[in-house]
């Protein structure tokens, strides 16, 4: 069984959240950094005043509170929410007042970025704007997600003549009749209020505060393989306690009490960040991977550094043990955009597809989307992985 594990942690000055989940060998799993909640703006829904229009990037310059410019990208103003539109006419203008949600932080010189898609969280559920349908995770069987639809159905006919839809987590399937609907009342209640608040608020207004980073991941996790849910931090546990009870009830939530020996230090936290951070990583065989990262690209190159071995079935072991390794970074670090792995050459055509196969397998391990798209004349392998939260680097450097 997994265990999961949030604490706190210092780094120059800073104060951060890590949220940890580690294998049935205690081997790291998933490492994610929440910074501090004063820096970030991801989930919040505001009233954005659009200043500018740019036909040239296809996109929007909107204000929000304290005067922040957030980039629109036009293709994703679906379905928008409109508390004062000028012009019947046109999609969208300038002047315009509308709800968006932010959705990537300022990075360096780039201003966030925000859309009209808007996504309110539940523990087994998600409302969102961007559809009027009900969907169902992906990661459930045909039976499970058939049998999740008949439950929702009543429901979710009349939440289409609402102007949104909503999508059932992979959790769901193990909750109970009335746990479900209570699950989808909340967020519709909470989406009902948005929309009465964003009736007489002025632009730039705050409507909606997003949960904390680490209990936002905690509610889309699916915990029925997590044995404990553990955390050193008193007012995390209390918070925890509040938005998700039945982790007490379950007994799976733990206050971790040790004034000697910290969460941090117990699980090697900062140890396993200055090698996240590092661009090489050493492997079992002796081999290694040196992995640098670009600000869309990222470039991984497969060595056989210690094992000197040439023999092809000791190369081709490499590349695996290194495939599974890298799949295990990407989540680690966080990694999104291109990717590029330069594995060592192979003759073989049989393991070529054999180290595909195990690419594809490794993937499927990662909560975020991540696609093996080909391999070049020059051997080299592409993947492309969603941007979905901060790297490990951007996190620290940026």
């Amino acid at each position: 069984m997994n265990r999961l594990v949030i604490t706190r942690f210092e780094h120059r000055q800073n104060h951060y959240t890590a949220y940890i989940i580690l294998d049935e060998k205690r081997k790291l799993k998933e490492l994610q950094v929440f910074e501090p909640e004063n820096k970030t703006l991801i989930g919040h829904i505001y009233v954005g005043y659009v200043e500018k229009i740019v036909p040239n990037i296809n996109a929007a310059f909107v204000r929000i509170a304290d005067k922040q410019k957030c980039y629109l990208p036009l293709e994703d103003v679906q379905s928008p929410v409109y508390t004062k539109k000028l012009s019947k006419k046109q999609k969208l203008c300038e002047g315009d007042e509308l709800l968006v949600q932010v959705t990537k932080d300022a990075v360096k010189t780039k201003d966030p970025v925000v859309s009209t898609r808007l996504t309110l969280h539940g523990h087994y559920c998600l409302l969102t704007t961007e559809n009027t349908n009900l969907g169902v995770s992906k990661k459930l069987s045909q039976d499970q997600s058939e049998e999740l639809r008949k439950i929702t159905q009543q429901l979710c006919s009349r939440h289409e003549q609402q102007g949104y839809g909503l999508v059932l987590r992979t959790n769901a399937a193990t909750a109970s009749e009335q746990e479900l609907t209570e699950d989808i009342q909340n967020v519709v209640n909470q989406f009902n209020t948005l929309m009465k608040q964003a009736k007489s608020s002025r632009p730039g207004k705050l409507l909606h505060r997003n949960l904390p980073g680490y209990l936002s991941r905690l509610k889309s996790t699916p915990l029925e393989n997590v044995d404990q849910v553990l955390t050193d931090c008193a007012d995390l546990h209390q918070e925890i306690s509040s938005y998700m009870p039945q982790l007490v009830q379950t007994g799976q939530l733990h206050l971790y009490q040790d004034d000697a020996v910290s969460l941090a230090t117990l699980y090697h936290l900062r140890s396993s960040i200055d090698e996240l951070v590092g661009n090489r990583v050493w492997l079992d065989s002796g081999a290694n991977i040196i992995i640098e990262s670009l600000e869309t690209l990222t470039v991984i190159d497969v060595n056989s550094g210690k094992n000197q071995s040439k023999k092809p079935e000791t190369l081709f072991h490499i590349n695996v043990e290194a495939a599974k390794e890298i799949a295990r970074q990407l989540r680690l670090r966080n990694i999104s955009g291109m990717i590029i792995i330069d594995f060592i050459n192979m003759k073989s055509e049989e393991q070529r597809n054999t180290l595909i196969r195990v690419i594809r397998e490794e993937l499927k391990k990662d909560s975020v989307p991540a696609k093996f798209i080909d391999i070049t004349k020059l051997g080299l392998v592409e993947l492309t992985r969603k941007k979905v939260y901060k790297s490990m680097r951007e996190i620290f450097f940026s």
